[in-house]
């Protein structure tokens, strides 16, 4: 892989000191009553820029960043299909879950999904949803900040040890001095120079060094082994349903969009952000933009060992000096963009569902930002020994991930639109669907069933037959939901 420059070194220094001058900004900017608003809830001003930019950044930013270039180094433009799929499920979040949610956040000041499901249910459905929602996040927080060590590794020539150390400590840092707000203006900052340094910037260098999109187009279908790479369809229907499985209901139950969601200025603002991640920023400019990418890679540096280092080889080879190191810099901090996401959402769940209501109840404004910065911290260390150390324990957090993704996404489409959803159907089909999809997981997947395919089939079955079995709670609000 061609090596940065002396000013790539500079500027991409320059990028995280702003980082965390972002972090430091944010966390002076607030004192007293309004602090763990700030904090916990980004003031719930955010403006339309600051709403989409952020949202775009915590999925673009984590592994679709570095993913969708390996994609098309392998699978040519038809792996753009899989932002496509999220970028579908983004737009149709903002018509089936923003609007509720916003106006019942709006209402009652509602943080976290225990929150929502535990007025809609029941105190205990409520604490299940925030606990399967937390660790489910949290799984992805070590995962992150490993990959954004590994990219620093790769170009900047650091071991992996001190490029996780570095990767890290910025994230933590930022994300504890400022919570969601610092998060939210971190994103704005990384996304835009990512679109730009990457759509804008490096796709029509690209095109130019290949000799055009003809050009590329004739090159891969000259190959038999490489005609498929232009082929819109090569992906195949079965690869295209996993994708849609895996990916379609994250954000229905993602705690990173019900964040952005709450943080929006109105719901006419969240609506619109989320719209705008979908079409254009998530599809077509960035899954077409990143697989074309990986794509030039196939053709310029075909004997990369690793497909995920098409994108950050690219950006050596092709930008000149100076705009690569703050690419670069982009790239592994929109790897933090979702490291961050992931972190201050279980961060938010545990400052308010389980400090708040089960340990402080008469918690002030101040102590509640002091135990999320506590909170942020160590679970960030946390999650960086764990990922870096123990890679088994790894994989029993990640079954969480499992549990509550399978779990939770027919729950909450029962809180939404089904009336006739009881507690108890809500509990035992987050319970069974999540059970179910690990202990597929564990049994590693008869018959060739994904875990998804199983859980969704048991939790969506148990909420309808348990529900229908049983009366509502008495804790239990229809109407702030109708």
């Amino acid at each position: 892989m061609p090596s940065l420059h002396t000013t790539d070194f500079v500027v991409m220094a320059v990028y995280f000191l702003v980082l965390l001058a972002i972090g430091l900004w944010v966390m002076r900017s607030k004192t007293g009553a309004s602090e763990s608003e700030s904090f916990l809830a980004a003031d719930r001003n955010m403006n339309l820029f600051q709403s989409t930019t952020s949202t775009a950044a915590t999925d673009i930013g984590g592994g679709f960043s570095i993913a969708m270039g390996g994609l098309g180094f392998t699978l040519g433009i038809s792996g753009s299909w899989l932002v496509a799929i999220s970028g579908l499920s983004v737009v149709m979040a903002s018509f089936l879950v923003v609007p509720k949610v916003k106006r019942w956040a709006d209402r009652v000041k509602g943080l976290t999904s225990g929150d929502l499901f535990g007025q809609r249910f029941d105190a205990r459905t409520g604490f299940t949803a925030a606990c399967l929602v937390g660790a489910s996040w949290f799984a992805f927080v070590g995962g992150q900040i490993i990959a954004g060590g590994k990219l620093l590794q790769a170009t900047v020539g650091l071991s992996l040890p001190v490029a996780i150390f570095v990767a890290g400590a910025v994230i933590v840092s930022y994300t504890a001095m400022g919570g969601l707000k610092a998060v939210i203006y971190t994103d704005v900052f990384q996304m835009t120079i990512l679109l730009i340094g990457v759509v804008f910037v490096l796709v029509p260098i690209g095109l130019i060094e290949v000799g055009g999109l003809s050009k590329m187009v004739e090159f891969f279908r000259s190959a038999p082994e490489t005609a498929s790479m232009v082929d819109w369809g090569a992906a195949g229907w079965k690869q295209s349903i996993g994708w849609f499985l895996s990916i379609f209901p994250v954000w229905f139950i993602s705690i990173a969009g019900f964040q952005r969601i709450i943080a929006a200025r109105d719901e006419r603002t969240a609506r619109r952000a989320f719209v705008l991640t979908g079409i254009p920023l998530e599809w077509p400019l960035f899954a077409i933009g990143s697989t074309l990418v990986g794509m030039f890679a196939r053709m310029l540096s075909p004997g990369l060992s690793d497909p995920e280092l098409a994108t950050p080889t690219m950006i050596l080879t092709l930008l000149p000096t100076g705009l690569a190191g703050l690419v670069i810099a982009a790239y592994i901090a929109a790897l933090m963009s979702t490291a961050d996401s992931c972190l201050i959402g279980p961060v938010a769940i545990f400052v308010n569902d389980v400090y708040r209501k089960r340990m402080n109840p008469s918690a002030t404004s101040r102590d509640l930002t002091r135990v999320g910065r506590i909170a942020t911290l160590v679970l960030g260390v946390l999650a960086i020994a764990i990922a870096y150390l123990f890679p088994q324990a790894l994989d029993l957090i990640l079954y969480a991930y499992t549990f509550g993704a399978a779990g939770l996404f027919f729950p909450m489409l029962g809180l939404l639109f089904w009336k006739r959803a009881t507690a108890a159907g809500a509990f035992w089909s987050i319970v069974t669907g999540g059970t179910s999809a690990v202990l597929w997981t564990v049994a590693d997947e008869p018959y060739g069933f994904a875990p998804s395919y199983i859980g969704w089939t048991m939790s969506f079955v148990t909420l309808v037959a348990v529900s229908l079995a049983t009366e509502h709670a008495a804790e239990e609000d229809l109407e702030s939901f109708a």
